[in-house]
């Protein structure tokens, strides 16, 4: 099995060196993981939630140095989590041409001045209305994904949390997304953070899921680690995803090129 999301303490708000996070994945029987710490914000450069400018060399030198390392006991991918900010693209396809990267994930944490994934950002979900604040967030994701500078979509719905979901059928939104994602040749992930933040489940929504199932659109796996300790965690509700959908192969990536897997057994210890 694979785990794609992981991250560690580049950015301020991760823990735990990266051979840590490849020592946890070896001993829950990961065949591959992907490290996608936070790319370098080109708006309001923020060394909590992305790593500096002056770290991204240092990060993708060590990742590149564990996959030597390691090689033969496990596959270790160089991946980045970039955020999309309208009207920056230029200045994210440069950061991003620097470096050989496996794969992009492509995230949304912000809709205008609210950074809704951050710890000062949660007070604001009580004063927000989600009938505004869902078409809002798909709209900006459906731009997102016409960009062509990403390879996944990371926790693809990311604004739901706790009590705060769609109030009325984003049916046509999903759909939307679904089908420019196919036409991209994107992937999406399953990203386990869903169950620790109160959503009930795994980013992104089953309507959703289904929607990009029905696309032919491809889909990985992520446990959105921000700790050693959270390599694979919740990959239980992982496997009942697949399942439930009938999900027999995983999306993989080696130099940005996608190559899709069949899904291995479960983890006994993830």
């Amino acid at each position: 099995m694979i785990d794609y999301h992981l991250h560690g303490n580049f950015s301020g708000h991760g823990t735990g060196e990266l051979v840590e996070y490849v020592e946890a994945a070896l001993e829950k029987g990961f065949v591959e993981i992907g490290f996608s710490d936070h790319l370098p914000k080109v708006v309001d450069p923020d060394p909590y939630h992305a790593m500096p400018a002056e770290q991204l060399p240092r990060y993708v030198e060590t990742v590149l140095s564990l996959r030597e390392r390691y090689r033969g006991r496990i596959v270790i991918k160089l991946g980045i989590e970039a955020d999309y900010f309208a009207g920056h693209e230029d200045a994210t396809r440069e950061l991003l041409a620097g470096f050989p990267f496996d794969y992009v994930l492509g995230a949304i944490h912000f809709l205008g001045d609210w950074h809704f994934t951050s710890k000062q950002g949660l007070a604001r979900y009580a004063g927000e209305d989600p009938a505004a604040a869902f078409p809002l967030y798909f709209e900006q994701l459906a731009r997102m994904v016409e960009t062509g500078l990403f390879d996944v979509v990371a926790h693809p719905d990311a604004l739901r949390r706790g009590a705060f979901r769609p109030v009325a059928s984003l049916e046509r939104e999903y759909r939307l997304v679904a089908r420019l994602l196919a036409g991209r040749g994107m992937a999406i992930e399953i990203n386990t953070g869903g169950v620790r933040r109160g959503c009930g489940g795994p980013y992104p929504d089953r309507e959703f899921l289904a929607a990009c199932v029905a696309e032919g659109v491809p889909v990985t796996l992520g446990s959105d680690a921000h700790s050693p300790g959270d390599v694979g965690r919740d990959y239980d509700a992982a496997y009942r995803l697949l399942a439930d959908f009938g999900i027999a192969e995983v999306a993989v990536y080696e130099r940005r090129r996608l190559v899709s897997r069949p899904i291995a057994l479960r983890l006994d210890r993830a």
